[in-house]
């Protein structure tokens, strides 16, 4: 069967062209997605202070769940300083070495604050610390008293210092002084974040947890293997410290490789369930309209006394090779295609510019298995219909089209079409992200409806439009008409690819716009101060909105504290199973908060949060999380820290100020910068607020790193983080676009070439080629008015649903880009015109005579 499958490809190669594009583009996607997945997992940011170290111990940085994959904290878990002395006991360690790490701020001579390359926050270590490097002392000596401080080069360069200099920096804002006592450089090239030395008890002090160390740097003695020295440090010390060695070191000098690794797995996890969705619903497209063209010769082999056995093993034979053909070098271009999406990221600062790539073939063998597994379950359903009849049968209806479609694909289809519509309604119900993610994958469970159900569809609609090209005069409308009326599953075939491009794209971005409106729409009602004070270096002083309350025609001060949470519960599905979600978590002083921040509150009361026992949810946690008021929850600190509070509160505002809100100091104390992020201030009565300004700015005028804005500070800072969501969903569903356009131009133009003999049979009868270019030219404004209209429906349910959601039933009136729906409208426009007209032109130039003798 393989050989007379085989030679049938060699003939008929151009036949198989469009199945082998979809398979190749598609196992490209799914290895490009699997790749991101397998980067956050394994890759990372290379050390560089650590990039001496054999091993570095710190304290465990997840939460292990049961039945699941462990979560991060989100924030640095310290390690017990009395494990120093157990490591440096561990058999192979030749040296442990104590670190600590804390951000602070740097100004430079001239005042301006002194940042890395990419903008990232000066850190500050124990001069001890650079042997683990190894670290170069190129001018001077390293600190020695507690008033010294040594600086990268990088660092003094841009801050103008020389040897002897007075260095000006903060822990916070409060500033101190510092005598410039060395240079250093690192083994090689230049740090990425700017390093600031102290002497170890100096770094001990200001790191703000003396009996905690960051991490452990161990020095193997000679002859011991740094992995096996891992596993022996783990076993001694058990769970309760994790152990890093080579390049993944990186994770744990550098947060910000942690974060862009939870990011990449949360982005491409999500993605690659839609791209493998998409992918396989365009394979099985493809691969139909591939079966269907061939319905003649499928027939002919039937009534030549081949069984349906024989003809579903000559076409599984046919897909097997050409999907291995395809998707084989497709998931090898994953790799070209995983660097250009890192790229793109890295150019919205979504992961850093040094981030690496993990590039091991798991994925491209798992994204070569998807897709001959796809292409084969696809040629198998296709090919039902052409083996099942009866082979007199077979010859019959290969020359007509018949619309009917089977009871159980009506059935199906109704299904998900109910369900679709009832997932749009879901933001009625369900507050915050949940109603919002299944709004939005409604519009692909509505696209897949439509394609099965899509004759049927466009049978309707072309029975409306039909009439008006009949009367519009003129022999190439009469002809589109009787086309597009006769051949509903081929209209069909090429609406359904446009309207998934159009309807995903659409859908998904501006489901992203009405998030960053409603969240700045939050913040902004929320925000009820007059000004706020804010941090633009590492953080505020604990203990500057003290110093801000005493300012005169200050009414009330109340600082604002944010870091992350996680909530541990029982699945809703199995209660025996324990679940994990993270959020952003504010902290607040109860006292007096509606003089400033006006969280909407639903149930329960602010004025209760209060110690360690008490907390407040956003309606979007606590139906995730299936919490109550009244009731206690089960959270975690970025530190690590296991709180059982009540729920005291419950509020709506939870997009924009964060989803858990505690007291102010029981989050301050379990952050690893201990620092406050911004302070808003309430003007007492009868006081201007640039009277009060003009007073806070005396106030601030010796903090370091502290700016005083406006109340639409915090209402932006928001906008700005959902802002680099969207532009990460955007640069997915650029390329999701690009694949679902390609197979559109590819369903078409297969579409179009398989008419040559329909085009010749015109010609003889006395049609011009004018005449049929006009048919196709008002065919493809058929098929594109179609897909733009089915589309326009199709998006409104997710977009007004989303809507009503959000505004808890305000306004049903969608959020939506008009840039992105404008260029994508063109581009379906210009992609179905030139996917139509382009084969056409090529069709006509043969004689009819030849087109119309020549082989499908």
């Amino acid at each position: 069967m393989f050989s007379f499958a085989w030679s049938t490809l060699r003939t008929r190669w151009t036949g198989f062209a469009g199945a082998f594009i979809a398979l190749f583009c598609g196992a490209a996607l799914i290895s490009a997605c699997g790749l991101l997945l397998q980067s956050g997992l394994l890759a990372g940011i290379s050390p560089e202070r650590y990039a001496g170290a054999s091993v570095m111990v710190a304290a465990n940085q997840k939460l292990a769940v049961a039945e699941s994959p462990d979560t991060e904290f989100g924030d640095h878990v310290p390690l017990a300083a009395n494990r120093l002395g157990e490591i440096a006991a561990v058999p192979g360690v030749a040296q442990a070495v104590p670190d600590y790490s804390f951000r602070l701020t740097l100004a430079g001579k001239t005042g301006a604050l002194v940042h890395g390359e990419d903008g990232s926050t000066p850190y500050g270590h124990g001069r001890g610390s650079v042997a683990l490097g190894p670290l170069t002392v190129r001018d001077g000596s390293l600190p020695t008293a507690r008033s010294d401080v040594a600086l990268d080069r990088a660092a003094a360069t841009a801050g103008g210092y020389v040897i002897g200099d007075q260095v000006r920096l903060a822990v916070g804002s409060r500033p101190a002084t510092y005598r410039l006592t060395g240079i250093v450089d690192p083994a090689a090239g230049t740090f990425r974040q700017p390093v600031v030395l102290f002497t170890d008890d100096e770094a001990k002090q200001l790191s703000g947890k003396p009996g905690h160390l960051y991490a452990v740097g161990v020095l193997a003695a000679p002859g011991v293997d740094p992995g096996e020295l891992a596993d022996t440090i783990e076993q001694r010390l058990g769970g309760a410290v994790t152990t890093s060695t080579g390049d993944g070191m990186g994770k744990l000098e550098f947060q910000d490789s942690s974060a862009a690794s939870s990011l990449l797995m949360a982005v491409a996890g999500s993605f690659g369930g839609i791209a493998a969705i998409v992918a396989m619903f365009v394979v099985a497209s493809t691969l139909g309209l591939s079966v269907q063209q061939r319905r003649r010769e499928l027939a002919l082999l039937r009534a030549v006394a081949a069984t349906p056995r024989q003809v579903h093993r000559l076409i599984g034979a046919e897909i097997l090779i050409v999907s291995l053909a395809a998707s084989v070098p497709g998931a090898v271009l994953g790799y070209g295609l995983v660097w250009l999406l890192r790229a793109a990221f890295v150019g919205v600062g979504v992961i850093p510019a040094d981030y690496g790539l993990s590039l091991l073939p798991l994925p491209l063998l798992a994204a070569v298995v998807l897709s001959v597994l796809t292409a084969r379950l696809a040629g198998w359903m296709s090919a039902r219909r052409a083996v099942k009849i009866r082979p007199v049968e077979a010859l019959g209806e290969s020359s007509v089209e018949t619309p009917r479609l089977g009871p159980v694909r009506t059935l199906i289809g109704l299904v998900l079409l109910v369900g679709g519509l009832v997932m749009c309604a879901m933001p009625l119900f369900f507050a915050g992200d949940v109603g919002t993610i299944l709004a939005a994958t409604s519009s692909l469970v509505l696209v897949i409806a439509v394609g099965l159900l899509g004759p049927r569809i466009v049978q309707g609609a072309l029975a409306l439009v039909g009439p008006f090209l009949r009367r519009s005069g003129g022999a190439a409308s009469y002809l589109a008409a009787a086309n597009t009326t006769q051949n509903s599953r081929r209209v069909a075939a090429a609406v359904v690819p446009l309207v998934l491009a159009i309807t995903i794209m659409i859908v998904q971005v501006s489901v992203g716009a009405a998030q960053v409106k409603e969240a700045g729409r939050q913040a902004d009602q929320g925000v009820v101060a007059d000004l706020v004070v804010a941090s633009a270096g590492a953080g505020l002083s604990p203990d500057l909105v003290d110093r801000i309350r005493e300012t005169p025609g200050v009414r009330t001060a109340t600082a604002v504290t944010r870091g992350p949470a996680t909530i541990r519960f029982a699945s809703p599905a199995d209660g025996s199973v324990q679940e994990t979600l993270g959020f952003p978590a504010q902290g607040v002083v109860a006292a007096n908060l509606a003089d400033t921040l006006d969280l909407d509150v639903r149930e329960g009361d602010t004025t209760k949060l209060v110690g360690e026992g008490t907390v407040a949810l956003s309606e979007s946690a606590a139906q995730q999380t299936r919490s109550g008021l009244g009731e206690q929850i089960e959270l975690f600190l970025g530190d690590g820290t296991r709180l059982t509070p009540e729920v005291v509160a419950i509020y709506h505002h939870g997009m924009g100020f964060g989803d858990v809100t505690l007291p102010r100091d029981v989050l301050l104390d379990h952050l690893s910068t201990r620092l406050d992020d911004s302070v808003l201030v309430r003007a007492g009565s009868g006081v201007q607020a640039s009277t009060l300004a003009a007073g806070l700015t005396d106030q601030i005028e010796g903090e370091l790193g502290v700016v005083l804005a406006d109340r639409a500070t915090m209402a932006e800072a928001q906008q700005a983080g959902l802002d680099l969501n969207r532009w990460t969903n955007l640069i997915l569903l650029a390329a999701l676009f690009g694949y679902v356009a390609i197979n559109v131009a590819n369903s078409l133009v297969m579409g179009t070439t398989a008419r040559r003999r329909e085009f010749a049979l015109l010609r003889l009868v006395g049609i011009s080629n004018r005449q049929v270019r006009r048919m196709m030219l008002v065919e493809s404004g058929v098929v594109i008015g179609l897909a733009l209209v089915v589309s326009t429906l199709l998006c409104l349910p997710p977009m007004v649903g989303v809507a009503l959601g959000l505004s808890e039933g305000a306004t049903a009136m969608p959020t939506f880009s008009p840039v992105t729906s404008a260029l994508t409208a063109a581009g379906v426009v210009a992609l179905g015109l030139l996917s139509i007209m382009l084969p056409t032109r090529r069709a006509l130039r043969r004689r009819p005579v030849d087109a119309i003798g020549a082989r499908d």
